[in-house]
Parts: C-alpha cells; sequence; structure tokens
C-alpha cells in the first residue's frame, strides 16, 4: 500500500491512527492520501476530508472518520455535541468538491467514479430510519474489527465502493483501470490541498530563521505570546511591522494543523495578503479583505456594478447565512489574525461577522488582533473605544513603538503634518536617507502639477529606482486629482496598485494604499485649508514612503503648509 504521507502523526485522531495503521499493512496496489483540505474550492469553507483512496480498478472513494467511542443522530440533531455536522453530510460536501476541482484540472477524471463512505473504528453505530443514509455507506466498530487485516480491509472498502457506485444511476462504473501515469497524475493533483506536507518542515524552519533576524527585539515577544495566549492585541503605529507578524502568526498557526483566517480592513492589502500567503500552497491559510472572505464563505454573489443597497445590506445577508449552525461549521476559523483591527472594532456590523467566525466569540475565542489604535484614520475613537476595550479584557497586550519603515525624517514630517501622538514611535529602525528623503513641490495648476511630477519621476528613475519601485498616491479622491490627466498625457506606464503582475508605476489613492508601503511615495493635489481639512492623511500617505517622498502641494496652501510644519517642529527635536 502506498500511503501519502509515508507516516502519520501522533497528535492525529485517534480512529484515524487506527486506520492508517490498517491501511499500511495492506499489499494491495492502491494509493491512499491522508488528509485533504478542499476549502480553497469550496467558498474557503471547512471542507476536509480524512482520507483518500485511490482503487484503480473501481474509482476514488473519500472517507469521513470519527473517532468517538458513542455517535449517534436522535432525528435532530447529531450527539455528542461536539459534532456540528452530519458526518456523512461532512463526506458527501468534501466528495463534490473534490471531484469538481479535480475535472476542472485532469478531463480524464471526469470518468472516474468518486464516492464516499463514513468509518467510525471506535463506535457501534446502526443507520437510523429517519436518516437518508444507506447501511453500506458506513463501517462501524464492529464491521471494521471483524476486518481483521489490511487485506481484509481493502476488500470490505472495494465491496462498499462498488455497492454505492452500483446504487447511484448517475455513476458509471470505470470502463478500464488507471493507469501508472493518471495515478501520478492524482498524486500532484492533491499535492497543494494536502494539509499534512512533513515536506515543508525544513522550509518553515527557514523561514523562521529569516524572521528572527529581520524582526526586531520590540517585535519578537509577539511571537512567543501568541505561542500561549489564545487571545493578542497588539498596538503600534504605521511601519511597525505589524502585518509582517500577523502573516508568520497566520503561517505558524497554520502550521499546527489549524484553520487561519487572515482578515484586514483595506482591499488592497487583503490583497497582497492572499498573494502571500497562496505561495505557502496551505489550504488551512485563508487570507483577504475581511469583507472579500466573508462574501466567499457565504457564496453571496456581488452584483456587476454595486450600488449603496447592496452594501448597506450585506452585511446582513452574512450575517443569516453565519448563525445557521451547520452552514457555521463550515466557515469558522480555528484562528484568527485581524489586521487593522482599528477599522474592522469601529464597524459593528462587520465586527458581528468576524464574531461569527469565532468558536467562543471575544472572549473565548483565538486570535491575534494587531491595529493603530492611536492614529485611526478611517474611524474616530469613540467608534471603536468598546469593542477595544472589550477584546483588551480578554487578551495579552503588547505595544511596538519602533518605527522599521520610515526613515527619521519622513516619520518626524508625517507627524509633524498629521498632528498624529507624538508617542506613537520611541525611535527608528532606518538610520540616514540623507537631504533627499524627502521633498515638497508647489504646483499652480493642473497642468504645472503634471510637468513636475513627469519630472520627479524621471529623475527618481534615472537615479537607479524602477517603475515598480514608485508609487503616485492623489491625496484625494482620483476621479478629482491629477491622476486621469497624468495617464493621459504621460508617455510612461500606470498601473492600479493593486495589480502586482503588471509592470509599471503605481497609483492609487491615500486611502486606498493605507498599510501598503513602496520605496518612491509622491503624493499629489495636496491643498491644506484652515477648516474642515483631514490632516490624518498625511499620517498614511507619508508613512507609505521606504526611501524616497515627494509632496505636491498647491501654491495656495503653502502658508498653511509651513505654519503647521513650524507649530509642530519643537515637539520633535
Amino acid at each position: 500500500m502506498r500511503m501519502i504521507p509515508g507516516f502519520i502523526d501522533e497528535s492525529a485522531p485517534p480512529g484515524e491512527i487506527t486506520l492508517y495503521r490498517k491501511l499500511e499493512s495492506a499489499q494491495c496496489g492502491w494509493t491512499v492520501i491522508h488528509s485533504l483540505d478542499l476549502a480553497p474550492s469550496n467558498h474557503n469553507r471547512r471542507t476536509e476530508l480524512d482520507f483518500v483512496i485511490l482503487i484503480p480498478d473501481v474509482g476514488i472513494l473519500c472517507v469521513e472518520v470519527k473517532s468517538h467511542h458513542e455517535l449517534g443522530f436522535d432525528g435532530n440533531r447529531w450527539y455528542p455535541d461536539s459534532i456540528k455536522k452530519s458526518p456523512f453530510r461532512q463526506a458527501q460536501d468534501a466528495r463534490f468538491a473534490l471531484r469538481r476541482r479535480l475535472v476542472d484540472r485532469l478531463a480524464v477524471f471526469s470518468q472516474v467514479p468518486v464516492v464516499h463512505c463514513c468509518i467510525f473504528p471506535r463506535a457501534d453505530f446502526a443507520v437510523p430510519p429517519n436518516l437518508s443514509v444507506q447501511p453500506y455507506e458506513v463501517m462501524d466498530r464492529g464491521r471494521f474489527q471483524a476486518c481483521t487485516t489490511g487485506d481484509a480491509l481493502c476488500d470490505a472498502l472495494k465491496t462498499m465502493a462498488r455497492r454505492i457506485i452500483d446504487a447511484d444511476p448517475t455513476i458509471m462504473p470505470l470502463k478500464t483501470p488507471l493507469s501508472g501515469q493518471q495515478v501520478e497524475d492524482f498524486v500532484s493533483f492533491c499535492f497543494p490541498i494536502r494539509t499534512r506536507r512533513p515536506e515543508k518542515n525544513a522550509e518553515i524552519r527557514y523561514r523562521e530563521e529569516e524572521l528572527e533576524r529581520i524582526l526586531l527585539e520590540q517585535q519578537q515577544p509577539v511571537l512567543r505570546l501568541t505561542e500561549y495566549n489564545a487571545r493578542v492585541v497588539v498596538e503600534g503605529g504605521a511601519g511597525t511591522g505589524k502585518s509582517l507578524i500577523g502573516l508568520e502568526v497566520a503561517r505558524r498557526k497554520a502550521a499546527q494543523g489549524l484553520r487561519v483566517g487572515y482578515l484586514c480592513f483595506n482591499r488592497l492589502i487583503g490583497q497582497w495578503a492572499a498573494r502571500q500567503l497562496e505561495g505557502d500552497h496551505n489550504p488551512l491559510l485563508v487570507g483577504g479583505s475581511a469583507l472579500s472572505v466573508l462574501i466567499s464563505l457565504t457564496g453571496i454573489s456581488v452584483p456587476e456594478n454595486p450600488g449603496d443597497d447592496f452594501w448597506s445590506g450585506v452585511a446582513l445577508d452574512i450575517q443569516d447565512c453565519l448563525t445557521d449552525p451547520e452552514f457555521a461549521h463550515d466557515a469558522r476559523f480555528d484562528y484568527l489574525v485581524i489586521d487593522e483591527a482599528q477599522d474592522i472594532l469601529g464597524r459593528p456590523d462587520l465586527l458581528d461577522c468576524i464574531r461569527l467566525l469565532l468558536d467562543g466569540d471575544l472572549s473565548g475565542g483565538r486570535y491575534l488582533m494587531l491595529g493603530d489604535f492611536r492614529n485611526q484614520v478611517l474611524t474616530g475613537a469613540a467608534a471603536l473605544a468598546t469593542a477595544l476595550a472589550a477584546a483588551q479584557r480578554y487578551s495579552a497586550r503588547w505595544v511596538l513603538t519602533e518605527n522599521c519603515r520610515n526613515y527619521k525624517a519622513i516619520g518626524q514630517m508625517a507627524m509633524k503634518l498629521s498632528k498624529a501622538d507624538q508617542n506613537t514611535y520611541a525611535g527608528y529602525l532606518r538610520q540616514g536617507g540623507g537631504l533627499h528623503a524627502w521633498n515638497l513641490g508647489m504646483y499652480q495648476d493642473a497642468a504645472d502639477q503634471v510637468h513636475q511630477i513627469m519630472t520627479c519621476i524621471d529623475s527618481y528613475l534615472a537615479s537607479g529606482f524602477r517603475e515598480e519601485d514608485i508609487t503616485v498616491l492623489s491625496f484625494g479622491a482620483e476621479q478629482q486629482s491629477v491622476l486621469p490627466l497624468l495617464r493621459e498625457t504621460c508617455s510612461r506606464s500606470f498601473v492600479v496598485a493593486g495589480d502586482a503582475s503588471t509592470r509599471g508605476i503605481r497609483c492609487s489613492t491615500v486611502p486606498a494604499y493605507k498599510g501598503l508601503e513602496s520605496k518612491v511615495i509622491i503624493i499629489t493635489d495636496v491643498i491644506p485649508s484652515g477648516s474642515g481639512f483631514d490632516r490624518s492623511r498625511f499620517y498614511t500617505g507619508i508613512t507609505r514612503a521606504q526611501e524616497r517622498l515627494h509632496l505636491f502641494c498647491h501654491v495656495l496652501g503653502a502658508s498653511q503648509l509651513a505654519e503647521w510644519v513650524a507649530s509642530s517642529g519643537k515637539e520633535y527635536e
């Protein structure tokens, strides 16, 4: 018998260990794959297969294993209470998800039967009349123990699979046995959705060593806090490494076998995080903006041009789905990393949706929250105070004050212009930057600003930066900014900031780019005024810059800008 992986972790459920051991002892030429997670193929809902058994002359048998000593169904619910969803429904959902993905990737398998069954190696189970399941779809303790050898077990499983196929008129029996190449193609297909990947251990250790080298002394304790505390709340300003920590914690928790969600507020950060986690090929990891993940989990269809009516009601639609007990089982996570927590905690409807993903809510669930609670830009302090206090009450807490993204000159300019909390940063890791770390350009009209921006871009490119290193951010809405004119008149390629596949200068707005970073940041359309001007956008936009910053301010706002700089300068000396 070919077993993948070649050993079973002793931390696996005892029923799975028992079945693995018996299958391992068989002499037949089957392939058995232990622990697949098909969540990526099923709206990221919990969709697991304990075993997939490839029987070359029959087809594919998907097996759900329960390790309980006693289990049953009373007509309304399963017992014990730890069984949140029918094992047969679990196996069926996973089987269909596997077949959809398999046929999409390997068309030849469209003619291969894929069926499911349940095995309860430690419990007696008589199929009740009010359960729409046939007796030949389950192997309980009595039938399992009657198979005294691995080969006897294989004979029984083959008989079960054939009977299930014969009883289903929609499934055609396999005409010719699967070839060796087809078996290998199936094994390769299963590789990225295998939950247990011992061959990844070396890669994980290497990444941990690299992270230990990169993380600051102040940041490293957060990783240890998450090892020993179910709930951790981390506070830190822009550039203190919160997202880096969050991604690493998500990876570590998933490596422990937990189903982990990395959620943030900003759409562009969500896209970036999803790309980072997709590279791990770990189906236990789900990442993205909170709203996009929630919509995916619930299967809600987004209109082509959604209006305010859709967005105002989508939270209630999500909550309706997540309050269904059986649906909630599939959607829940074992652990959540909640980045940009200040923006999520300040939105009660969104927070209520996320709380439904946690088994135990804020008081008993397992999570890491990371946020900038002193300088929240999109929500006011009052909006998040109650929710933040509730999360902190049940959590270990840590504060990050070392800015590891910006040069001191850039970071201090962000603090001066934005009136951010002066205690946000205790220091700056990156020293230097020189006199030209940031520059200010004054423009008279749109044409003048475009000319200056193009000259600025040419200068940065001539000094060694690539187009991909440069991001242009409009201070306000893009429609009222210089960006459309810049694209129209400049011969260089401009792409939206979220497009990682296309080369060119990135474009976005300051609010949309919150949480991301770029080597060169050019902020346009700054028109300061004495009242009604959102100075917090300076904090958001300026702190995106890793190497160079260039602000373009209208001449009418020059005196106001100078007044802000002068009035706050002494605070930072």
